[in-house]
C-alpha cells in the first residue's frame, strides 16, 4: 500500500522588505541648486501676440480717447464756466448747475425726452423679441424677415432720418396708403399731435435690428429640451413662449431696456434736428436737442455742458435701476 507523502508545516516565515523612509534633511552642500531660468518655447509667440493686439488697439483706443474721454472731461469742466466759444471762459462756480432747476425750458424738454422714452422702449422690446422668435423658427417666409430687419443698420442715422422725412411728406407713401383706404393722411412732422408719434416710430424701426440681434442670442442659451417636455405636457406654442422662452431671456430683456433708453434719450437728438428741428412748438425738442441749440445758438458753452451732465447723470441713475432690479431678482430667486 502506497501512503501519500506526509505534508510538513511551513516551518519559515515569508517576510516582505519594508522600505525605509529617509526623513533625515540634505545637508546644505547636498541641497539643490537653482535651475537658471529657461524661456518657455511659446514665450516669444505670446510676445508677438501681444505686440499684434497692441498695435491693433491702440488706434482706435486713441481716437476713443480723444473724441470721448477728453471732450467729457472738458465738458465737466466747462461746466464751472461761462463762455461763448470765442472770450476768455469766466469761473462762475455751481451757477450753470443751479440755473437747471428753474428754467422751464428744460423741464419741458426733460418730460419730451421722458415721453420719447415711454412711448418707444416697451414697444421696441416687444416688437423686437417677436421678430426674433419668428427668425429663430422654421417658418415659411422667414428668410425674408431675416433680410429686411437688417435694413435699418445699413444706412446711418442722418440717411434713414431722410428717408422717414419723405415717408412722411403730405404726398409721401405713408399718406398714398392711406388714401388708397380712403383715409386723408395729416402733414405728419408739423401736427401737434402727430410730430411726436411719427418720431418715435422711427426711432423704434430703427432700433429694432440691435434688439433682434441681442434677443436671437439669448434664444440661442435656450435648451429645446423644455419644449419638448412642454409640447408632452400639451403646453401650446404660445404657453411656451410666455411660461419658457420669456422668462429665459429676462437677463437679455433687461440690457435691451437699458440700451435702448439710452438710444432714444440720446438718439432723440439727431432724429428731431434733421427732421423737425425741435418743432412744432417745441413738441419733439428733446433734451439732448436743446443742449445743442443754448451751445451754439445761444453760444451759452456753460450751461449746455451743464445740462449735458445733467442728462449723464440721469442716465447713470437708469443703469443703476436697473442694479437694483437685476439684484432683487437674484435674491428672490
Amino acid at each position: 500500500m502506497i501512503y501519500p507523502a506526509p505534508v510538513h508545516p511551513i516551518s519559515a516565515e515569508v517576510r516582505v522588505p519594508t522600505p525605509i523612509l529617509d526623513l533625515s534633511l540634505p545637508r546644505p552642500d547636498e541641497q539643490k541648486k537653482p535651475r537658471p531660468s529657461e524661456k518657455p518655447a511659446g514665450r516669444r509667440g505670446r510676445n508677438l501676440d501681444a505686440v499684434t493686439a497692441a498695435a491693433f488697439l491702440t488706434p482706435g483706443m486713441l481716437a476713443f480717447a480723444l473724441f470721448v474721454i477728453l471732450p467729457a472731461v472738458g465738458g465737466l469742466v466747462l461746466t464751472f464756466f461761462q463762455w461763448d466759444l470765442f472770450g476768455t471762459p469766466k469761473w462762475v462756480g455751481l451757477a450753470n448747475v443751479s440755473r437747471l432747476f428753474g428754467d422751464a425750458d428744460m423741464w419741458h424738454a426733460l418730460g419730451v425726452t421722458a415721453l420719447f422714452v415711454l412711448m418707444g422702449v416697451v414697444p421696441t422690446i416687444l416688437i423686437g423679441f417677436v421678430l426674433a422668435v419668428l427668425v429663430n423658427t422654421k417658418m415659411p417666409g422667414v428668410g425674408v424677415v431675416r433680410v429686411f430687419y437688417f435694413a435699418p443698420m445699413i444706412a446711418s442715422a442722418a440717411v434713414s432720418a431722410l428717408i422717414w422725412v419723405n415717408l412722411y411728406n403730405s404726398t409721401g407713401l405713408v399718406n398714398q396708403v392711406l388714401a388708397w383706404a380712403g383715409i386723408s393722411g395729416p402733414n405728419w412732422l408739423s401736427d401737434l399731435t402727430w410730430a411726436r408719434p411719427a418720431l418715435v416710430v422711427m426711432m423704434i424701426w430703427s432700433g429694432l435690428p440691435l434688439v433682434i440681434i441681442l434677443y436671437l442670442a439669448g434664444l440661442q442659451r435656450v435648451s429645446e429640451d423644455i419644449y419638448a417636455a412642454a409640447a408632452l405636457d400639451g403646453a401650446s406654442k404660445w404657453r411656451q413662449i410666455w411660461s419658457m422662452t420669456w422668462p429665459n431671456v429676462w437677463g437679455t430683456t433687461l440690457l435691451i431696456a437699458v440700451l435702448e433708453t439710452v438710444g432714444f434719450v440720446s438718439g432723440s437728438f439727431e432724429v428731431a434736428l434733421i427732421m423737425t428741428d425741435g418743432g412744432p412748438l417745441g413738441t419733439t425738442q428733446s433734451l439732448a436737442l436743446y443742449a445743442y441749440k443754448v451751445a451754439f445758438s445761444e453760444r451759452d458753452i456753460g450751461y449746455a455742458s451743464a445740462l449735458s451732465l445733467f442728462q449723464l447723470v440721469l442716465m447713470m441713475a437708469v443703469v443703476l435701476l436697473v442694479r437694483v432690479i437685476v439684484r432683487f431678482r437674484k435674491e428672490r430667486s
